[in-house]
């Protein structure tokens, strides 16, 4: 969760250098959300 953070916020800073890549920005938002919230955990056993 923190290496996500750190790459989206790496990822917010290249956008604000070069604005035309927001999309980019968009789709790792969107993925980052399903990632957290949609995805099925691993079986532990």
């Amino acid at each position: 969760m923190i290496a996500f953070s750190v790459l989206l916020g790496a990822l917010a800073g290249l956008v604000w250098q070069f604005p035309f890549l927001w999309e980019l920005a968009l789709a790792a938002l969107l993925g980052g959300v399903y990632w957290m919230f949609f995805r099925i955990p691993p079986d532990r056993s």
